[in-house]
């Protein structure tokens, strides 16, 4: 969905690298995967007082006092949000098992890349330590050979340059994510390859803004909104509001399609409307968690984003440069744009 770093849609990269010296009461056992989910619900509970309570030397010594306690459990809701699923979860042994460590990958509202929380026990099941970062790996997927049940054409005209797209994290900062796990971010570039003319400082200024959007698919409108404002660029206010306005489309086979970032107020379809491959369902614009103009396009196993679980999108009959591709998935840094008739015969 997103730019990230470069376009700026998430608020910045916030590592918590606190190495917190908590100690947690003693608990009897070996740690286990429940202790850590207590602990993290804890936090998220913003439940400082029964942490600071039980706190050792070493935190109170480098924290100072519960309130900056508290202040790194709100840090960490207020940079991303709130917890929406887990994407994975286990646990880790150091080599003579004095330290165990639970990791939490984790999708968050506020944040389409996921953030991996890390905790650190030691043999008796107390916290010695807590860190929280973006995820940096792709999400694990069983759908890795999926071929699209759906003939999907590019979501646009045009040629279009793809930011994130691919299969691995290098090529897509989706990927940590379930649902946005094979997702395209699509830009319009000028001449020089810029996104905008003059300072970039409105919305008018860059190529995207707004461009037709297309049905990529025949089928039924199941979601459909543009009641959110379009942010000022590089100032994205979606909090709660990962995808702004959006749109998706049911193609019946159990593919949904997902097109995200849609200006306030363009919508041209309803939910229940039945689509053809190719209409204009809206228009390209910079809401939700978004720093410009750009189309975020997915498919999915489920209707709701939340829950569902992404596709491999193989698009057909498309243009790869002056290559013509019958049928293939795009990757970061390619420029597409439909084939043209003649080409396709």
């Amino acid at each position: 969905m997103h730019r990230c770093t470069e376009l700026g849609i998430m608020h910045r990269p916030v590592t918590f690298l606190c190495a917190l010296l908590l100690t947690q009461a003693a608990t009897s056992g070996v740690p286990s995967l429940g202790q850590g989910r207590g602990l993290i619900k804890q936090m998220y509970e913003l439940k400082s007082s029964k942490l600071w309570a039980e706190a050792g030397p070493g935190l109170k010594q480098q924290l100072g006092s519960e309130a900056n306690l508290k202040s790194f459990a709100v840090n960490l809701q207020r940079s991303f949000g709130k917890e929406l699923r887990v994407i994975s979860e286990g646990l880790s042994f150091d080599d003579d098992g004095e330290v165990t460590t639970y990791r939490r990958v984790a999708a968050f509202s506020n944040w389409a890349r996921g953030v991996e929380i890390e905790l650190t026990l030691d043999d008796r099941g107390r916290l010695m330590g807590v860190s929280a970062r973006p995820a940096s790996k792709e999400a694990p997927t069983t759908y890795g050979t999926h071929k699209s049940r759906t003939r999907l054409r590019l979501p646009f005209e045009g040629q279009w340059y793809v930011l994130w797209g691919g299969r691995s994290w290098q090529n897509n900062r989706h990927s940590a994510v379930p649902d946005q796990r094979y997702a395209l971010d699509l830009l319009q570039l000028t001449k020089s390859g810029r996104t905008s003319e003059g300072n970039g400082t409105r919305n008018e200024q860059f190529v995207a803004w707004g461009k037709p959007v297309l049905a990529a698919g025949e089928g039924t409108i199941v979601n459909a909104d543009d009641v959110v404002l379009d942010n000022e660029p590089g100032k994205p206010r979606g909090l709660g509001l990962l995808y702004g306005n959006y749109i998706v489309i049911d193609h019946g086979n159990g593919e949904y399609s997902l097109v995200a970032h849609l200006m306030h107020g363009s919508l041209q379809v309803k939910a229940g409307d039945h689509v053809e491959s190719g209409q204009v369902l809206a228009r390209t614009g910079n809401s939700g968690m978004s720093s410009e103009p750009h189309i975020h396009f997915q498919v999915m196993d489920k209707a709701d984003w939340k829950q569902a679980n992404g596709f491999p999108a193989e698009f057909q009959n498309f243009q790869l440069g002056d290559r013509v591709i019958e049928r293939g998935e795009p990757r970061r840094g390619d420029l597409l744009s439909p084939a043209k008739l003649e080409a396709r015969r």
